[in-house]
């Protein structure tokens, strides 16, 4: 995973097109880590990290007529994921009760991950974000297997940042007709 450029792995993650389609995202942030940057094609902010050789996005994707928050990890190790298929994925942040995520199987640049969408506007969204930020680490499982212990520092002020470049590109860039991508709740 350290071979990609974050710019260069974000790109792979615009599930509508393919990375020579993508208009290249604008950076907005570099902050304790994280990169943060503002991706035209699903008109959203992404904040990106790697740990351990695993590609780590939280942010928007906003292309939908339901504004979802997009929570992607890629890891070229990870050979047994197959793309499209569900995978129920533990995550804990700190010391709260674990998520349980349905995501998906997704394979972008060369590296398979796990990807979903959360409806931006519910409960579950804000009180995922305000972990997120709040806490200091993130363990990743599935099943039995332990598919990453990440820190969190620096998560408040790059998801902070990711707010401000939200706000900022959604004032400016006029609304297109919306795409629908499967976002769930």
């Amino acid at each position: 995973m350290a071979r990609y450029l974050p710019f260069a792995l974000a790109l792979a993650l615009l599930p509508a097109s393919s990375p020579t389609d993508a208009a290249t995202p604008e950076r907005w942030a570099y902050t304790d880590g994280w990169d943060v940057g503002y991706y035209p094609t699903t008109r959203g902010c992404l904040a990106f990290a790697t740990f351990d050789g695993t590609g780590f996005f939280i942010g928007f994707d906003t292309r939908g007529s339901i504004p979802a928050l997009d929570i992607t990890m890629l890891d070229e190790t990870w050979a047994s994921i197959e793309p499209g298929t569900r995978y129920p994925v533990t995550l804990a942040l700190g010391d709260e009760p674990p998520w349980i995520l349905d995501m998906t199987g997704v394979f972008m640049d060369g590296a398979p991950g796990l990807n979903i969408l959360v409806d931006a506007s519910t409960d579950k969204a804000a009180t995922f974000i305000e972990e997120f930020q709040r806490e200091l680490r993130m363990t990743w499982s599935y099943g039995d297997a332990q598919l990453g212990h990440f820190t969190l520092r620096g998560s408040r002020r790059a998801f902070d940042e990711v707010l401000a470049c939200q706000n900022a590109y959604d004032a400016q860039v006029p609304d297109p007709p919306a795409v629908e991508t499967p976002v769930a709740e």
